[in-house]
């Protein structure tokens, strides 16, 4: 029996949302639910270390009585809920969007765009944010270190130099750590469910 069939036999009893699909024997045997349960998983993963991050961040900005330190700081917060709104989005759409009257293949493919779009945006939101972070982070390193104000310390052009070569050197490193973390948390998960979406439409065929 194929896969399409497979999941158009689970439609034909009453079925409410993705949880009641899941506990089916007959969808046990359908490969494309591990990737989409694994990526569901990673999907709270992320926004448990994204509200951490939040976390520290308003204290940060609640400590440190620093200015630019209370400017940038915020703009990475507000991302950072942002990251943790829309993970939230695409993990409730694993739980509970799945429709029983489309096909599996529709249901795939919805799942799989959504997700890499996701992954897509969030990847190029991180080069914008990046440098208001290392800067605003630089900024706090330098008062904590020096015992100075931020205008006591930066007030040498060595400093000012040294920032933006802080920020040149690590922007492609944040960059590629962004990717090989979507890539580790998603990659392989993306590669199994558009491996099912590619069966089912040979089967189609």
């Amino acid at each position: 029996m194929s896969i399409e069939n497979t999941w158009s036999d689970i439609n034909k009893e009453h079925d409410d949302d993705l949880s009641s699909l899941i506990n089916k024997d007959q969808l046990h045997k359908i490969s494309s639910h591990n990737p989409l349960s694994r990526i569901r998983r990673n999907l709270l993963i992320n926004m448990i270390w994204a509200a951490i991050m939040c976390i520290g961040y308003i204290i940060i900005i609640f400590y440190f009585r620093i200015w630019q330190v209370q400017v940038g700081i915020p703009i990475v917060l507000v991302f950072s809920l942002w990251a943790l709104f829309t993970a939230f989005i695409q993990y409730r759409k694993i739980d509970t969007a799945v429709s029983a009257q489309n096909s599996l293949l529709s249901e795939l493919k919805r799942h799989f765009d959504s997700i890499s779009n996701w992954i897509r945006i969030q990847k190029r939101m991180v080069l914008f944010i990046y440098p208001i972070s290392a800067a605003s982070e630089f900024m706090l390193g330098g008062v904590i270190g020096s015992g100075k104000s931020v205008e006591t310390f930066m007030n040498k052009p060595v400093v000012i130099l040294a920032l933006f070569i802080t920020i040149l050197i690590l922007m492609p490193a944040a960059s590629y750590t962004a990717k090989w973390l979507f890539k580790k948390s998603f990659g392989k998960h993306l590669d199994d469910l558009k491996e099912n979406i590619d069966s089912l439409e040979e089967e189609k065929k």
